[in-house]
């Protein structure tokens, strides 16, 4: 059975083997959503992206460009592993602990972002200033970039730029209303680029082959946070409220039992000193359970709190996707249920 429209294998072994006869000379191009789709994933998380690539060095393989560079959407070839781009091995999983961050090594590229990889909309520098306007009303944008060519951009026209040469009395023609382009790469480091961003309102991205690809606007900058955070602040919610319901429960003797025994430089008082994995191994135990005086199903309760802790430690590792809509429903209720536990 094939991917409707990709013409490859949908098993992962199959893409694999077809991605090593074609490298050479006919490379297979997929989606990074795609890609992640083999091994079961919706999103770049630490241990899958590390899966990946090593499923893909023991092949031969890489990808091009590296599919943790790009927004999700975009699509990268699997082309012949390069002598110089041989991966730096990976430490074996069961060196670190499940609810310890792994190391940070996927970066949030500019590229990451959706916006950065629409294309623009765009006026030639002999246009009117009547045809900016207008296009820039037909599709709700603020800015145009002002292209003599795919990779010459010469400049940018804005309704800002454009109400600053009409108080000068100039606006005969749109070269009176040109502003200096700011111009970031599309594999710079987003989170370095944000001052830039938010001082100039508006860069444009320009892919390695110099063509101008997309925009990132404060805008954009302000949907991404809010994806991004969201999840985070559930989190903390449900982090808070564990701990408050913990420590009015169990005594700091108590706490102090379940911690990790190897952890031994860690000092316990309080639940906020345990993490996530250990308020389920607290609950888990029937006894224990029981001091709680909730008239619920501990193993429903468990369930629905290992699967909390699994997202949490998935966010927690750094990934340029956002958290799909399944996982933060589940975090929002189970916030919920707290809150009513605690009402």
């Amino acid at each position: 059975m094939d991917r409707a429209g990709s013409g490859v294998s949908v098993d992962r072994e199959a893409f694999l083997a077809e991605a090593k006869d074609r490298a050479g000379t006919n490379p297979i191009e997929v989606s990074v959503r795609d890609l992640l789709n083999y091994w079961g994933a919706k999103r770049r998380g630490y241990w899958i992206v590390e899966q990946i690539r090593n499923s893909l060095e023991a092949h031969g393989l890489q990808t091009t460009p590296p599919f943790v560079d790009v927004w999700i959407g975009s699509s990268v070839k699997i082309v012949p592993l390069q002598p110089q781009d041989v991966l730096v091995p990976i430490p074996e999983v069961d060196t670190v602990k499940k609810d310890q961050g792994a190391p940070a090594e996927i970066f949030l590229r500019v590229g990451s972002l959706r916006s950065a990889n629409s294309g623009v909309v765009s006026v030639s520098p002999q246009d009117e200033v009547s045809k900016a306007q207008s296009l820039m009303l037909r599709y709700g944008y603020s800015q145009l970039a002002i292209l003599s060519g795919e990779r010459d951009l010469r400049g940018a026209v804005s309704w800002e730029s454009i109400s600053h040469a009409r108080i000068r009395g100039v606006t005969t023609a749109l070269a009176d209303v040109t502003v200096t382009a700011e111009v970031v790469r599309e594999d710079d480091d987003l989170l370095a680029q944000i001052p830039r961003i938010i001082d100039a309102g508006f860069v444009f991205v320009q892919a390695k082959d110099k063509r101008i690809r997309g925009i990132v606007t404060t805008a954009d900058l302000s949907e991404e946070f809010s994806r991004t955070a969201n999840p985070f602040f559930i989190i903390g919610e449900i982090e808070r409220r564990l701990r408050a319901i913990i420590d009015d429960v169990f005594s700091p003797n108590e706490l102090a039992e379940i911690a990790d025994p190897e952890d031994v430089d860690r000092t316990v008082g309080e639940a906020a000193d345990l993490t996530f994995g250990e308020y389920q191994r607290l609950l888990e135990n029937p006894g224990r359970w029981s001091r709680l005086n909730w008239h619920l199903d501990r193993k429903v309760f468990i369930d629905a709190l290992d699967e909390v802790r699994e997202i949490r430690n998935d966010i927690m590792h750094f990934s340029p996707d956002p958290l799909d809509e399944e996982s933060v429903a589940k975090l929002r209720r189970f916030a919920q249920w707290l809150r009513k536990l605690m009402a």
